[in-house]
C-alpha cells in the first residue's frame, strides 16, 4: 500500500500530542521546553500502524497561535488530517485557522477526534459534534467522521483507528512518477554521520548514493544513507517521512524551508502566477487590495511577498481571482502546489491558493494567450496548457522543459506536443517546439538587430553571436539561439562566419577593407621572423587603420595563420615552430635551463624571450619552477 502521512490540527491544549502518544506509543513532544510547558512548540513525528497493517507517518503540529507558521510547515506534507477538538472546549480560534489552512492546502481526507470525551456527557458531546460538522461544511474535509475519544481513559481509540484506516484507503497517492522533491523541516548533525535532513517526500523516490541539489541556494551533494522512521532502507518513496544523511554538505548549507531535489528538475523563482482565494480577517469585512504585503508559505518555507491581483483591484472575503505573487526571497514551487498567505501584521491566515505558472513574466495585465494558459492550468487541461505555455514563453522548449514547467511527467506532454502544429528546432540533439508566430518574430528580430548594428558600426564586419543573442533575447540559451540563427540563415537574413554574424546586404565595404588589410599585413609578419614589430609599426607601414589591423591580426591568430603570444606581439607560425624546435632540443639534452640561457639558444632579446617562454608554458610545452624551465613529461614535443 502506498505510504501516507497523517497530520494533526487543532487548538492548543486540545490533546493532539497526548492522542498521538496513545495511538502510536511515541511521545511527539521531544523538546525539554515542550515537556516543561506542556505545549507543542516544534513539529513532532511518530509512526502509526492501522488495523489493516498500513503504516502512516505522523506529523504533530503546534496548536498555539504563535506557532502557526510551524503548523503550516508540517501541514503542507500531509495526506490525511486528524483534527482534534476538545469536547469540553468546542471550536476555538486555532480550530478555525487550522481548518482554513487544511482547506487551502487541498487536504481532502480527514477525521475529527472529539478529544477529552470523558469530560463531557453524551448530550454535550452531540452538541459539540454538530458544531464541528457545521464548521466542516464547504471545506475540503466536509463530511469527515467525528469520533469521540479519550486518550487518558483509552476510550474510542479503536473506533478512531478504524475511521483512519477507512479514510486512508480513499486518500490519493503521491506523485511517485515525478522527480524526487523533499521540503526540509529539520536539519541537524549526528556525530560520525554528518548532516541529516528530514521531511516528507513529496514526489519521486530517493536511494543511497543518489546525487541531490539543495534549493534555492543550488548546493550539490550526495545521499549517504536513507531512513524511514529510524529504519535504514535502500529506497524511500513519495509519501514517506524520510531522513537523509547527506555527504558533501555542511549543516550551514541547508536550512528548514529548503528543498532537496533531483539535480536540474526544479527552478527557483521570485514570482509565480496563482489562483488566489481571500478568506478575510475574522470579525472584519475588510477587502484585500492588490499589492498587499503578506507572508507567503510554501512547503516548509516562509517568505515575504506581495499579491498583485490580475482581474480586479480588490477581493471581498470569500472571493477568488488570478494573481501574481511577487517574493522578496526565492521559492521553489511547482505547478499545482498549494500555498498559504498570512497577513503581514498582525499575522493571521487570510488566504492561499493554487500555484499555476512558476516562471511568468512580470505583468498584471494578461494578454489573451496568457489568460488561456492560466485557465488551462486551473482546469488541468494539459493539451491547452502546452499551447498556452509555448505562446506565453515565446521561446523554443523541449518536451522535458515543458513537462518541468507544468510539473508533470514528460510522457504526459510529449505526445501532445508531437501531435500539435508547432514549429520544430533541433537543439543539442533534442527537438524543441515553438509557436510559428514566435519563430517568425525571432527571425524578424535577428534581421532588425543586425541592420541596427551595421548602421551604428558601418566599419564592423559583424557582431559576435553572444552579443547578438543578448540584443535579441537574453532568455535564449546559446544552443537555442544557434538553432534560431540557422533558420535566419536559411531565410537569407543572416550570415554566420567564424563566430560572428552579419547581414548579407551589409558590411561589404568593411569586409573588403579587412581582406585588403590581411593581404598587406601577412608578409610583414613573416618578414619580421623572430623579432616582430608592434601592431602600430605594421599599421603605419601597411597603411592600415590600427583598429582594423588589430582586429585582422586577432582573427588570423584564431584561424592559426599566425601566433599571438601577448597583447601586442604576433609571430609568424614558421618562426614559432623554429623557436620551439630549438627549445625542445636544448631542454631535451640539458634537462632544464634558466631564461637567460634559453634567450641565447633562441637568439632573441629579452623583450621577446619572456613572452615566448610564457606562451610555451601556457600551451603546456614547458614548466617554470624557481628560475628554471624544463619540458613537461606530457607535452607534445613534435
Amino acid at each position: 500500500m502506498p505510504s501516507l502521512v497523517l497530520g494533526t490540527a487543532g487548538h492548543i491544549d486540545h490533546g493532539k500530542s497526548t492522542l498521538i502518544k496513545a495511538l502510536t506509543g511515541t511521545d511527539p513532544d521531544r523538546l525539554a521546553e515542550e515537556k516543561a510547558r506542556g505545549i507543542t512548540i516544534e513539529l513532532g513525528f511518530a509512526q502509526l500502524v492501522l488495523p489493516s497493517g498500513r503504516t502512516m507517518g505522523v506529523i504533530d503540529v503546534p496548536g498555539h497561535e504563535r506557532f502557526v507558521r510551524h503548523m503550516v510547515a508540517g501541514a503542507t506534507g500531509i495526506d490525511v488530517v486528524l483534527l482534534a477538538v476538545a469536547a469540553d472546549d468546542g471550536v476555538m480560534p486555532q480550530t478555525r485557522e487550522h481548518l482554513a489552512i487544511i482547506d487551502l492546502l487541498g487536504v481532502e481526507q480527514g477525521v475529527v477526534a472529539l478529544t477529552k470525551a470523558d469530560l463531557a456527557d453524551s448530550e454535550w458531546l452531540e452538541l459539540v459534534a454538530e458544531e464541528v460538522r457545521s464548521l466542516l461544511g464547504g471545506t475540503s474535509i466536509a463530511g469527515a467522521p467525528v469520533v469521540p475519544v479519550s486518550a487518558i481513559a483509552s476510550e474510542g481509540l479503536t473506533d478512531l483507528l478504524t475511521a483512519l484506516d477507512a479514510i486512508a484507503a480513499e486518500a490519493p497517492t503521491r506523485q511517485a512518477n515525478l522527480p524526487m522533491r523533499l521540503p526540509v523541516d529539520r536539519v541537524f548533525t549526528i556525530a560520525g554521520a554528518g548532516t541529516v535532513v528530514t521531511g516528507t517526500l513529496w514526489s519521486g523516490s530517493v536511494t543511497k548514493d543518489e546525487q541531490l541539489e539543495v534549493l534555492p541556494a543550488g548546493h550539490e551533494g550526495r545521499v549517504r544513507g536513507v531512513q524511514v522512521h529510524s529504519e535504514s532502507v535502500s529506497k524511500a518513496t513519495a509519501g514517506q517521512r524520510v531522513a537523509l544523511n547527506v555527504a558533501g554538505l555542511d549543516r550551514d548549507d541547508i536550512a528548514r524551508g529548503d528543498v532537496i531535489a533531483a539535480p536540474g528538475t526544479l527552478g527557483v523563482t521570485d514570482r509565480f502566477d496563482a489562483r488566489f482565494t481571500y478568506l478575510g480577517i475574522p470579525g472584519e469585512d475588510k477587502v484585500f487590495e492588490s499589492g498587499t504585503r503578506v507572508h507567503v508559505h510554501h512547503g516548509t518555507r516562509e517568505v515575504i511577498g506581495r499579491v498583485l491581483l490580475m482581474d480586479s483591484p480588490m477581493l471581498a472575503p470569500g472571493d477568488s481571482g488570478l494573481a501574481q505573487v511577487r517574493l522578496e526571497e526565492p521559492l521553489v514551487p511547482r505547478y499545482d502546489d498549494r500555498f498559504i498567505v498570512r497577513s503581514y501584521s498582525p499575522v493571521y491566515t487570510i488566504g492561499g491558493g493554487l500555484v499555476l505558472d512558476v516562471l511568468p513574466p512580470r505583468r498584471t495585465n494578461l494578454r489573451a494567450h496568457e489568460r488561456e494558459l492560466l485557465e488551462a492550468l486551473i482546469a488541468h487541461d494539459l493539451s491547452a496548457a502546452n499551447s498556452g505555455l509555448l505562446a506565453s514563453r515565446g521561446l523554443p522548449m523541449t518536451s522535458a522543459e515543458v513537462a518541468a514547467a507544468l510539473g508533470v511527467p514528460r510522457a504526459q506532454v510529449a505526445d501532445e506536443l508531437n501531435r500539435a502544429d508547432f514549429a520544430r528546432l533541433k537543439i543539442g540533439g533534442e527537438t524543441a517546439f515553438i509557436t510559428s508566430g514566435a519563430l517568425e518574430a525571432f527571425v524578424v528580430m535577428i534581421e532588425r538587430e543586425l541592420l541596427s548594428f551595421h548602421e551604428a558600426k558601418p566599419k564592423a564586419t559583424g557582431v559576435g553571436k553572444a552579443a547578438l543573442r543578448s540584443r535579441v533575447d537574453r532568455r535564449l540559451t546559446p544552443r537555442a539561439f544557434d538553432a534560431l540563427l540557422e533558420v535566419a540563415v536559411g531565410r537569407e537574413v543572416a550570415v554566420v562566419e567564424k563566430g560572428t554574424v552579419r547581414h548579407p546586404k551589409a558590411a561589404v565595404s568593411a569586409l573588403a577593407e579587412e581582406q585588403a588589410a590581411e593581404v598587406a599585413l601577412r608578409p610583414l609578419v613573416a618578414q619580421d621572423g623572430f623579432a616582430p614589430r608592434t601592431v602600430a609599426a605594421w599599421s603605419a607601414e601597411a597603411g592600415v587603420d590600427p583598429g582594423v589591423a588589430r582586429k585582422v591580426l586577432n582573427r588570423m591568430a584564431s584561424e592559426g595563420k599566425i601566433v599571438r603570444v601577448s597583447s601586442d606581439l604576433y609571430f609568424d607560425v614558421g618562426a614559432v615552430d623554429a623557436i620551439r624546435q630549438r627549445i625542445v632540443a636544448h631542454l631535451g639534452q640539458h634537462g632544464s635551463a634558466p631564461t637567460w640561457e634559453l634567450r641565447d639558444v633562441i637568439g632573441v632579446s629579452r623583450k621577446y624571450v619572456v613572452p615566448l617562454l610564457e606562451h610555451f608554458d601556457s600551451i603546456r610545452l614547458t614548466r617554470f619552477e624557481g628560475d628554471q624551465r624544463s619540458l613537461r613529461r606530457d607535452s607534445n614535443q613534435g
